[in-house]
């Protein structure tokens, strides 16, 4: 992927960070996204993620933008687009998580969780997508989560706003294909991440599992690679979900 341009939200840590150091693995310059606002130990993560990307020949810089805010990733694309001339690959990977009961939903819970996993994917989308347009060529893939597709009880807010991506990636897909732009979307299965607390890592999640383990971010990050690189080339609008086995 030499000469290929890839922004990667939430790519401080976990899978964000795994996909940009995917991507710079096989030769892509890497604009990796935080948030030092909702994330106060990012900031220290990301000196040594540039490092590594650097480290594989690539040109690779750090953004703090909020996805949530329009103003902020206009900034952040025309930043991006002035150093490196264009934008050929999105990775939407940013995203929080709000647990709690059905009746303990607050509007905050629902419209900060909505603004960054699903609004945030969308003003991303409707900023790069005039260059790829332009060039008749691009590749999409927005996070969701296989939450979207199970369901998951104290996890309304999330799932409602994974299961939004999913019809955001399929309605854009339809409207960029024409343009030659590929938008597709991975619903990763319980991964060891940030947003799996301790808690969470229970023998009875393990024993939901088919194949007997929780995921990698480096595992996400190959599907994700796949979706973006030249070895796809006819597959868009798509949900690929590896989740090992949790959903089938």
């Amino acid at each position: 992927m030499k000469d290929t341009v890839a922004l990667v939200t939430g790519a401080s840590r976990g899978i964000g960070r795994a996909t940009a150091m995917r991507l710079a693995a096989s030769g892509a310059d890497v604009i990796v996204n935080y948030n030092s606002h909702a994330d106060a130990d990012a900031p220290h993560a990301i000196d040594e993620t540039i490092a590594r990307l650097q480290s594989h020949g690539v040109r690779a810089i750090a953004i703090d933008a909020d996805v949530s805010d329009r103003a902020a990733v206009a900034r952040m694309v025309s930043d991006t687009q002035a150093r490196f001339g264009r934008i050929d690959v999105l990775v939407n990977n940013a995203g929080i998580e709000r647990a709690g009961a059905l009746s303990a939903i607050t509007d905050d819970d629902w419209d900060s969780t909505i603004g960054v996993n699903l609004k945030g994917q969308l003003l991303m989308i409707q900023a790069v997508a005039p260059g790829m347009r332009a060039r008749r060529a691009g590749r999409i893939v927005n996070v969701s989560s296989e939450l979207a597709l199970a369901g998951r009880a104290g996890l309304a807010t999330y799932c409602a706003s994974k299961a939004g991506v999913i019809g955001l990636t399929k309605a854009v897909a339809r409207e960029l294909a024409a343009d030659g732009v590929l938008v597709n979307c991975v619903a990763p299965g319980p991964t060891d991440t940030d947003l799996l607390p301790a808690s969470e890592r229970t023998a009875e999640l393990v024993a939901n599992i088919p194949l007997g383990r929780i995921g990698t971010p480096e595992e996400i990050a190959e599907v994700i690679w796949f979706l973006v690189s030249p070895a796809n080339g006819w597959m868009t609008g798509q949900v690929v979900s590896p989740n090992g086995g949790v959903v089938i």
